[in-house]
């Protein structure tokens, strides 16, 4: 049994280090490239980094408990690490999949070119939804961008979503967070800007999928691509993690069934033995 809780506990650390990158991939995936703010583009910007945080924190947990499990040689435990397991590979066999599908949509370089009515109603709604608002304003000030599609001319787009609700709702310039110097009402209310020549000088003028396109197709694609290749490794130890706990289980149930089949002289024959003696 020695050489199960030896290979079940390098299994498990080597887990350990893989989970807390799995972790880090997330954080920079959600907090730096804001990818579930993409989620009006494709589902998948959301679905990809959760699942990749999902992964890193149940391994976190999972491998420090397989060490665990295999140093006090508990079945129940092993049993349920091999339980939690079996949940961990196939979470990781999904991220894999939806990982290669939404790596293949950004290789096609068409979903950042159109806006969809999701996305139209997010920008007609962004004056009077606070969580919207927030949303957009992170992306603008944070990819340094204005409105939707293309370069120069994405600032249009807020012009096209004011002339949508102006019945409802006084006609706007651009949200603040355009601004390349930000300050209370520097775009709001300036409805001109739409018209003016020098629009660069007071505000960022390229729209914020173009700017993005060009941004997670350098630097995330490549991530999204060694995560897959990395994820089936991950998933291959996984398995074999999950085997050798059975395994493991296994020879605990034989070594018991050894040990109670170990000879003792019945008590009557004891008794006997012992008359004849005398």
């Amino acid at each position: 049994m020695g050489k199960y809780a030896a290979a079940l506990s390098v299994l498990n650390l080597v887990m350990l280090v893989a989970s807390t990158a799995c972790l880090y991939l997330a954080s920079i995936l959600i907090n730096i490239y804001l990818l579930p703010y993409l989620e009006m583009v494709n589902s998948h910007f959301t679905t990809v980094p959760y699942l990749i945080l999902a992964i890193g924190f149940m391994l976190f947990l999972l491998s420090m408990f397989g060490v665990v499990a295999a140093g006090i040689k508990s079945r129940a435990a092993l049993i349920v690490y091999a339980i939690l397991m079996s949940v961990v590979v196939i979470i990781q066999l999904s991220s894999i999949f939806v990982t290669m599908e939404l790596r293949n949509e950004m290789e096609r370089k068409v979903m950042f070119q159109t806006t969809s009515p999701e996305m139209h109603e997010e920008m007609r709604n962004y004056w009077n939804d606070e969580s919207i608002k927030y949303k957009w304003d992170t992306l603008q000030r944070d990819f340094q961008c204005c409105g939707a599609l293309n370069l120069r001319t994405g600032f249009q787009d807020w012009d096209r979503v004011n002339q949508d609700i102006r019945n409802t709702v006084r006609r706007r310039g651009v949200p603040n967070s355009c601004c390349l110097v930000e300050s209370e009402g520097c775009g709001e209310h300036d409805s001109d800007i739409f018209t003016d020549q020098l629009a660069y000088e007071k505000i960022h003028i390229h729209g914020c999928l173009a700017i993005m396109k060009e941004r997670l197709n350098r630097d995330v694609e490549p991530l999204l691509l060694t995560y897959i290749g990395s994820c089936v490794v991950l998933a291959l130890l996984s398995i074999i993690s999950l085997v050798l706990a059975s395994a493991f289980v296994a020879s605990i149930n034989r070594k018991e069934k050894q040990d109670g089949l170990g000879y003792e002289v019945p008590m009557g024959n004891q008794a006997q033995h012992g008359s004849g003696m005398l």
